[in-house]
């Protein structure tokens, strides 16, 4: 029979007939095309035909990309090792490297580390070797995400910042933006947000001035999503998730999808549809099943597991945590083992079996103390509080409460007044950029016809409100870092504050500005010692005077901002701890002469503060606290503040409305916006 590739080809002698065997095949490989795998097929047939060893390594590597990208592991093992071989046969390094590369990638992807770690070390010396600077520096990334998935934080960190240099010394702009993304995800696992904002946010305006790079633009978005979804911000996550999922599936990305399936079930249990959010990490499990990726079986295990135990499904919630630990014990993932451990523990403690809940979160610290995770730590030191305060071991609860509050400031102990100069030059040099554009927009605008200048500058407007917007969300984590671990007290204090100005008539606008503004009251804390601010018990006199200065130092951080929202956050900061009756600080005032925006805040504040425990205080009921602000209204608060915030906490319907991110555009119709599904990654896809 004849071949039919062969006979479309002209008349060539057996090497160039190779050589146009590969090409062809080479770039239906590239391009994903479905003649790929056919073409390296006949291309190796030929090879192996007329004697041309080259050429079956070179098309055994390509056959074993095709099979590695459609997640077929049990085929693309075999060929990418023999074309490994083949390659070492012929004293090709080069072509050894990319079939390592290609091979330790693989493994990655299915959770087989030491496997993964194997091939990629050795891609790594090969690359030292023979100055292959582009291989060096991918092999540096996925060793890294090893690294990662192992627990190694420090060396991951490391080997992205080695790899990163590189790409740029190479000027290959989106290698060095998918670096930049491994980079962000890496500081978000630890809880560093706004160095991993830093590098999320310079990668994506990297692609999207630079280059254009499919795949990492979605690794971008959904680890910018997940950002802002730790940020509590699930509106703005939306924004970068949607667009990730439709790209993931726009192109045919198996992996990506099944990895965003199971964050839209993170999501749905945020949003309290345990139903759906049931049958996302069902679906999930599927996908990740389906291209052999234990890693996120064990992932998808985890939130299945979490969802039954909501359900009261205790029996099959453990199981599921038990085959998830198992899975990751397996494949040498200590992070996915960790998480395990915990939502294990969690389980155990919801039905109330403490003795196995405290062996789970027992294990967890050792765990955590292996994989360097100050964050998990402080998870499980909190959680064991949490289980023996309910056992009535009242002793170890405070311990581990204890340990969890020094965990906390081994997490963000940084001296304030340096923090306090850091984030004021940041400040500064926002407001300098900001000064420029609009200079520059003003010079535009008396060149070019006034219609088309008047569209630039709310183009240009618009750019600088997102910016502006990103440098408050970076305070608030600064700000928040300091006693308030999960950043939840001063997302609510904001959220309640936007939804109070709606009930006082305020405008859509000027209520969102508020709730964004209002996340930065506390932002002074930044300057308040750790010996004051970290306290257990009730301040000295001198402590007191001491911790009133936050307000001084908050305004100070926000002051001279050009912006709208900035300078009503830098009015809430200096006043929200005013009083009506004028016995607050930090300068007395009275009645109207506080600012309005100061008087919603302190409302907000005091009603969160009194439903959370303290070392000093118990939690208030929500009843409790609603007649405590009635009993301060005329004294201590607006009188006509009160009332708004107490028809508002009044409502049947306000527990959903401080869930929902969107809700002060609904309270005039008393329709509730559903939100929608948000996304959570993993773990790194460093590739």
């Amino acid at each position: 029979m004849t071949d039919p590739v062969s006979s479309s080809l002209p008349d060539l002698g057996p090497h160039d007939t190779m050589a146009a065997l590969l090409a062809a095949a080479e770039a239906a490989v590239s391009a994903q095309e479905e003649s790929g795998l056919e073409l390296a097929d006949r291309a190796h047939a030929f090879a192996v035909a007329n004697g041309r060893p080259d050429g079956a390594a070179r098309a055994n590597l390509l056959r074993g990309r095709v099979y590695a990208t459609s997640e077929d592991s049990q085929r693309a093992v075999p060929v990418l090792t023999s074309a490994v071989q083949d390659f070492e046969a012929l004293h090709d390094d080069e072509g050894r490297c990319e079939a390592l590369i290609t091979l330790g990638r693989l493994f990655l992807a299915i959770g087989e580390l030491p496997l993964a770690q194997e091939q990629l070390q050795a891609a790594l010396t090969l690359a030292d070797e023979n100055d292959l600077r582009a291989v060096k520096a991918t092999a540096l990334n996925l060793l890294a995400g090893v690294d990662h998935r192992s627990g190694l934080f420090d060396e991951a960190l490391s080997r992205l910042r080695s790899a990163l240099q590189l790409y740029r010394d190479l000027e290959d702009k989106s290698a060095e933006a998918k670096i930049a993304s491994n980079i962000g995800l890496l500081y978000v696992s630890r809880g560093q947000y706004s160095d991993a904002l830093e590098y999320l946010i310079g990668a994506y305006d990297l692609l999207r001035q630079e280059v254009s790079d499919a795949r990492t633009e979605n690794n971008v978005l959904t680890n910018l999503g997940h950002l802002y979804l730790q940020l509590n911000e699930p509106s703005k996550a939306y924004e970068y998730l949607r667009s990730a999922l439709e790209l993931a599936r726009s192109r045919q990305d198996n992996y990506v999808e099944a990895v965003v399936t199971l964050n839209i079930g993170e999501a749905l249990v945020r949003l309290q549809d345990l139903e759906e959010a049931q049958q996302s990490f069902e679906n999930a499990q599927r996908l990740f099943h389906a291209i052999n990726s234990r890693w996120g079986e064990a992932n998808a295990l985890n939130g299945l597991g979490s969802i039954l135990a909501l359900r009261a499904h205790f029996d099959a919630a453990e199981r599921a945590h038990l085959e998830a630990a198992q899975i990751a014990e397996e494949i040498g993932d200590l992070e996915v083992k960790l998480e395990a451990t915990i939502a294990l523990g969690k389980a155990q403690a919801r039905r109330e079996h403490f003795e196995s809940a405290v062996a789970s979160f027992t294990m967890a610290l050792t765990l955590a103390g292996e994989a360097d995770s100050p964050k998990s730590a402080a998870e499980a030191h909190l959680a064991l509080a949490e289980v023996f305060e309910r056992a009535g071991d009242f002793s170890s609860a405070l311990r581990h409460f204890q340990a969890y509050h020094e965990q906390d400031k081994a997490l963000f102990n940084e001296q304030g007044d340096r923090r306090t100069r850091e984030l004021t030059a940041r400040f500064d040099l926002e407001r300098a950029k900001h000064e420029a554009e609009v200079q520059r927009v003003r010079r535009e605008a008396a060149e070019e016809a006034q219609a088309k200048a008047e569209a630039l500058v709310r183009a240009r407007t618009q750019e600088l409100e997102q910016a502006h917007l990103e440098v408050v969300t970076r305070l608030a984590v600064a700000g928040e870092s300091r006693d308030d671990l999960t950043g939840e007290h001063t997302w609510r204090v904001g959220h309640l504050a936007g939804l109070i100005a709606r009930e006082l008539r305020w405008s859509q606008e000027d209520a969102t500005r508020l709730r964004i503004a209002a996340r930065l009251h506390d932002v002074g804390k930044i300057g308040i010692p750790d010996s004051v601010l970290l306290k257990p018990g009730r301040y000295t006199p001198e402590e007191y005077e001491h911790m009133k200065t936050h307000t001084v130092i908050g305004a100070r951080i926000l002051s001279g901002g050009r912006s709208k929202l900035l300078q009503l956050a830098e009015e809430i900061a200096l006043t929200h701890h005013e009083r009506w009756d004028g016995a607050g600080y930090p300068f007395g005032r009275s009645g109207e002469d506080i600012p309005l925006a100061g008087r919603i805040v302190a409302v907000a504040d005091v009603y969160d503060a009194l439903l959370q425990q303290r070392s000093y205080k118990r939690a208030w009921s929500h009843e409790e606290a609603c007649e405590e602000l009635q009993r301060q209204a005329g004294t201590q608060f607006d009188p006509t503040v009160v009332r708004a915030a107490l028809a508002l906490l009044k409502r049947p319907d306000f527990p959903q409305l401080m869930h929902n991110d969107d809700a002060t555009t609904t309270l005039e119709n008393g329709d509730l916006w559903k939100a929608p599904p948000l996304l959570l990654p993993g773990s790194s896809d460093a590739s």
